[in-house]
């Protein structure tokens, strides 16, 4: 009988083991998701824009997340700058997507750009074959001021 229990003994303390590191393995798993719900990443709440001929160019900019090939990049939580910039035929109003001007071979925007009293509102979708509508990581709402070009030739 003392070999069965030194056995299940064993098997006992195994067990406790096995679920002691799956605890600690939970406990990091939520530490790296929550250091990487907490990296800044977003848009930043101003636009900038200058006119240039009949339309204007607004620029906007955000923190992207690298994209992570291994755990510890992932838990790092790097990030980047990004900006897009935009043609717009006014700086006041509403801009349907179809205003806005894309490069050949881009796709077409869909959606809206509502702006009143220097407050921008982008709601922006590419727009793809079938209908596939994708929206913009730059949609939100932004203050949009007037770049100083006085001092550019």
């Amino acid at each position: 009988m003392d070999s069965d229990t030194g056995t299940i003994a064993k098997v006992s303390a195994a067990r406790h083991l096995r679920a002691d590191h799956q605890r600690v393995f939970f406990i990091l798993l939520s530490f790296a998701i929550l250091v990487l719900a907490c990296s800044r990443t977003g848009n930043d709440e101003r636009a900038y824009f200058v006119k240039r001929g009949p339309s204007y160019l607004v620029e906007m900019k955000g923190r992207r997340r690298l994209l992570a090939h291994d755990p510890l990049s992932a838990i790092r939580g790097r990030t980047y700058e990004e900006t897009l910039t935009i043609e717009l035929p006014r700086i006041e109003g509403v801009i349907e997507g179809a205003e806005i001007p894309v490069r050949s071979g881009y796709l077409r925007y869909a959606g809206r750009v509502a702006i009143t009293n220097r407050k921008m509102k982008v709601d922006l979708y590419y727009q793809g074959d079938a209908n596939a509508r994708v929206a913009l990581l730059w949609n939100g709402d932004y203050t949009l001021v007037q770049r100083d070009t006085s001092s550019v030739p």
